[in-house]
């Protein structure tokens, strides 16, 4: 081929070539536009918080599943949803589908199988019958941070292990979901399987919530593993359902309030603490006082329980049988400053910290100047007076009687659990002396003499004994069946010979006797005996 004829054809590839180009521009433009209008909507179907765990890491959160659906107007989900949801949700559902955009559904069943619905089973944050609901806590409106509770004091480690399903469709260039478009899924709610532990010990706790809150109207329940200071339950009554809110916030019981956090009058628990207080300063067992039935302090005159008096007592006797006039006269010779101190010891000036940006309410009693006057230490010698503390309060006392005289802090955070369920447990406080071994081995027979023949027998379980210390705090106030309104208290250890457990029960405005608290420690006791919570050997 000659030079000429080459050219010549190199010049018709070249313009054919930009011919080509040019179609390819032309019949691709409308393609490009439509790809430029077409875009994606994206839906949330579900959200997943980090999961709270008991001690065992068996989940107290996200432990029940519910249904979610994303669902565009395909005629057959269409079809499907008019018979499966009620008519007047479904006007309403149908009415959002044929606006063109897509609708998420949530149901406790299944939604029905049609094309152009999504579905998935999904954790559902809190149980229809939620465990630990008053220490758990709710959730703000807006679903994703924490109102109260541990899911306000854990807010930021509970989020940051957070996940989701969220479902996206192709639109149009108004907006509007393209039938039979591409969906796509994305699901991240297995980060919310990390998360962190509590002590509790859910069989427990669901054991405190149903015995107490049988029996009790407002009240609280701790139960404490005293050689650690782990909170294994912390119950308050009445209860209520972090689903339902808005139906419990007018009732005159307030079961929003976490009774087993708050503060109330002692009354004669605190003999405990006055009991210390006497031992720790020299005042032997054997120190008498005479009970007629009512003491003249100042300008009042103190009745006892017994309003024939209990004659002559030593301490033992003045304890088991909870006598006020022995135990005013014990703390006159004892002296305001000891009995000071020891309350202090026991945080009875001071609020307690259970986890971080979690704790009770302070517990107070009369500056030390205040209770050196005559009548504020008759009061107080006994538990009245201006003296408050909560349940974890009294029972960590109690807790220190069968350590020896050490002080376990009360706690209620385990640990943080990454995704993969590993436990990374929290550094615990060591323990702190509060008072001599021999003074706390006393306190101890002391408590198990009140529950064998004391003012506490009704709190004996049926194995292994137990010992305890009942206390009726007047409140000043009378109900509106015209009777005097008493804070009811029962705290004790069980068994009796190896304590394992550490139970204070509170019944709030009871005007019953300290029987009704004592009979309910009982009945925990013999729980825990029967599910196998306790030695074997009580048995034998």
């Amino acid at each position: 081929m000659s030079k000429r004829s080459v050219a010549l054809l190199a010049a018709v590839l070249f313009a054919l070539s930009g011919i080509m180009v040019k179609l390819m521009q032309l019949t691709s433009a409308p393609f490009s536009n439509v790809s430029g209008a077409q875009s994606t909507v994206t839906v949330t179907v579900a959200r997943g918080r980090g999961t709270i765990y008991d001690r065992d890491l068996n989940p107290l959160t996200n432990t029940e599943s519910e249904y979610t659906a994303a669902v565009i107007a395909e005629p057959e989900a269409m079809a499907a949803l008019s018979k499966f949801l009620p008519p007047s949700e479904w006007e309403e559902v149908n009415a959002n589908l044929q606006n063109g955009k897509p609708v998420t559904l949530t149901s406790d069943t299944a939604f029905p199988i049609a094309d152009g619905i999504r579905q998935f089973a999904v954790p559902k944050r809190y149980a229809n019958r939620q465990t630990a609901a008053h220490v758990i806590g709710y959730m703000k409106d807006d679903g994703l941070s924490g109102a109260c509770g541990i899911e306000k004091a854990f807010d930021e480690e509970l989020g940051e292990a957070s996940g989701s399903i969220t479902v996206s469709y192709q639109t149009d260039g108004r907006g509007n979901v393209l039938i039979g478009g591409d969906v796509q899924v994305s699901n991240t709610l297995f980060r919310a399987d990390a998360g962190i532990a509590l002590t509790l010990d859910s069989r427990l706790q669901h054991l405190a919530e149903t015995v107490a809150g049988g029996m009790l109207s407002k009240g609280a329940a701790v139960i404490l593993d005293p050689k650690s200071g782990d909170v294994l339950a912390l119950a308050s009554f009445p209860g209520f359902s972090p689903n339902d809110l808005a139906s419990y916030l007018e009732r005159d019981d307030s079961p929003l309030f976490n009774r087993a956090l708050a503060s109330y009058n002692c009354g004669s628990v605190f003999k405990i603490v006055s009991s210390l207080a006497a031992l720790e300063s020299g005042i032997p067992l054997t120190q008498s006082f005479t009970c007629t039935g009512a003491l003249t302090v100042g300008e009042n005159r103190v009745k006892c329980h017994h309003i024939l008096g209990h004659g002559v007592l030593d301490m033992c006797g003045g304890f088991a049988q909870s006598c006020n006039p022995y135990y005013i006269q014990l703390m006159q010779l004892c002296g305001s400053s000891p009995l000071y101190r020891t309350a202090c010891l026991f945080g009875f000036d001071s609020p307690i910290l259970l986890a971080e940006g979690y704790g009770t309410a302070r517990a107070t009693i009369p500056s030390e100047q205040t209770i050196s006057q005559e009548s504020v230490l008759a009061n107080v010698s006994f538990g009245q007076g201006d003296l408050l503390a909560s349940p974890i309060h009294i029972a960590q006392m109690t807790a220190c009687m069968v350590n020896g005289g050490f002080y376990y802090r009360p706690n209620l955070y385990a640990g943080a659990v990454d995704v993969s369920g590993n436990l990374t447990p929290t550094k615990i406080d060591p323990p702190i002396r509060v008072c001599s071994a021999s003074s706390a081995a006393i306190v101890k027979d002391m408590m198990i003499a009140v529950v064998e023949n004391g003012t506490g027998t009704a709190a004996k379980p049926k194995v292994g004994g137990a010992g305890g210390k009942t206390g009726t705090a007047q409140t000043g106030w009378v109900g509106e069946d015209g009777e005097t309104m008493v804070q009811n208290w029962f705290t004790g250890f069980y068994p009796a010979d190896d304590p394992q457990y550490v139970i204070t029960v509170l019944a709030e405005d009871s005007g019953r006797t300290g029987e009704s608290t004592a009979s309910v420690f009982a009945q925990l006791c013999d729980a825990l005996y029967r599910m196998g919570y306790v030695h074997d050997e009580l048995g034998a």
